[in-house]
């Protein structure tokens, strides 16, 4: 059974600031097993890729089977049928939709002075998208990394499959829909370690996107530096803020929806009723005997699944701040008028008829958001991720006096007279034309 806590009672909000700390801890020996798989890949490249696979996977393959060819994908692809095809379209263009609207501009201007400022956006030229694998495929994963790295003009686009999943029709469609370069069959830590790093069969990229379990996160969290990441994301979690006006199956269904994907899975429900949440909480075990992956929810449910009562929806709303929700639903008749006090959530999903599973697939935003907290000070993956931005100056010989003259004394200030000469010596440039 999930955890009950009252939050105006002191002990109990103690109580539930420890159980938000419950599944986020990474032991060292994760941190050790992922150092040692990355030091592989680095010095064995492919061999060492190809034994990881051996041992995580069960899979036997060879360097020329790292890589899935087209006729692999041509005939996984021709099993599908039109109605199957037209499903992962309409997600995909709703995606295009949304996503073309945050493409950023380039802007320039001139200021007081007659300086040129501004800045310019260019796509980073490589990524790779990590797809995890496991109980179930993720067409929709490939979508909504591919989307924003397609519009931001990422010229080459690699993807990463577990050999498990890697001939999955949904998913290799959804690979063309977005035009993904190359496929490659291998998963867990040992593909982040070969995306960074690169190997024989595997060109490095710049950039790392996609979410994974406990050692693709720290694989992630290891190798930046040597490339970019999106974001350090655990597992997936949902905050339902409800008041009594809500179907309490509903809101029970939500509650399942996430805690299926995984064990680990946080699913939280927030109410100024007692009752509603007791009612929740009914539905949630008669729904979930009736689910298949029932063992995965119950689980979840039981070990990361929470209610908790408030005073009012205004405390919910503060509460869900402090946890940062990678989604947050607000199941309310008048969500809108909440929003300007939400400060911290990866998503936000406004009233009983917009449940986050509308957004895992066909909403439009994306769903690879932060979660444990960080939508503190991460956002969800966005076109700008695949992108970054130069910023222009441009002083003319006019300005250059008023300004040199400026950064000359901060260049002494700072004991660093080979930044002041590099002043002095257009300085003397211009009072020598001043001079004649």
């Amino acid at each position: 059974m999930a955890q009950l806590f009252y939050l105006n009672r002191s002990d109990d909000y103690t109580r539930f600031t420890q159980f938000l700390k419950g599944n986020i801890a990474l032991s060292e020996s994760t941190r050790e097993a992922v150092n040692q798989i990355i030091t592989g890949i680095v010095s064995e490249k492919d061999r060492a890729l190809i034994a990881f696979t051996k041992k995580f996977d069960g899979v036997s393959l060879k360097s020329d089977e790292l890589l899935v060819s087209e006729e692999e994908i041509e005939a996984s692809v021709n099993t599908l049928e039109d109605c199957q095809k037209d499903i992962l379209k309409a997600s995909f263009e709703r995606l295009w939709k949304f996503h073309e609207k945050q493409i950023p501009t380039n802007l320039t201007w001139k200021d007081e002075d007659s300086v040129t400022l501004g800045w310019i956006w260019q796509p980073i030229q490589s990524c790779g998208l990590y797809v995890p694998g496991g109980t179930a495929t993720y067409p929709s994963s490939v979508l909504m990394m591919g989307v924003p790295a397609r519009i931001a003009g990422v010229k080459s686009i690699a993807l990463t499959v577990p050999p498990s999943n890697a001939l999955d029709p949904h998913l290799l469609y959804a690979s063309r829909l977005v035009s993904v370069d190359r496929i490659y069959r291998v998963g867990g830590a040992q593909a982040i370690a070969a995306l960074a790093y690169g190997t024989e069969t595997i060109s490095a990229v710049d950039k790392i996107a996609g979410p994974g379990n406990s050692f693709v996160t720290e694989a992630k969290r290891q190798v930046f530096g040597q490339v970019g990441i999106d974001m350090v994301a655990g597992p997936t979690e949902v905050v339902v803020v409800s008041d009594n006006n809500s179907r309490p199956d509903w809101v029970a269904a939500d509650l399942i929806a996430q805690a299926e994907h995984d064990p680990l899975s946080r699913s939280i429900l927030i109410s100024d009723c007692e009752k509603f949440v007791s009612k929740v909480f009914l539905e949630v075990a008669r729904q979930a005997e009736l689910l298949p992956r029932k063992d995965i929810i119950l689980q979840s449910w039981n070990s990361n699944g929470a209610g908790v009562i408030v005073d009012n929806i205004v405390q919910g709303i503060e509460l869900s701040n402090e946890i940062a929700p990678e989604h947050l639903q607000l199941n309310l008749n008048k969500p809108e008028q909440y929003l300007d006090r939400i400060s911290n959530a990866g998503s936000v999903f406004l009233g009983n008829w917009t449940p986050e599973v509308l957004g895992d697939y066909i909403g439009g935003p994306n769903h690879v958001l932060p979660t444990s907290g960080t939508a503190r000070f991460f956002s969800g993956l966005a076109v700008w991720d695949f992108m970054k931005r130069s910023t222009v100056l441009g002083v003319p010989e006019e300005s250059f006096g008023k300004l040199g003259r400026i950064a000359e004394r901060m260049a002494v200030k700072e004991h660093l007279e080979g930044h002041a000469n590099s002043i002095r010596i257009r300085m003397n440039e211009i009072e020598g034309s001043t001079n004649e």
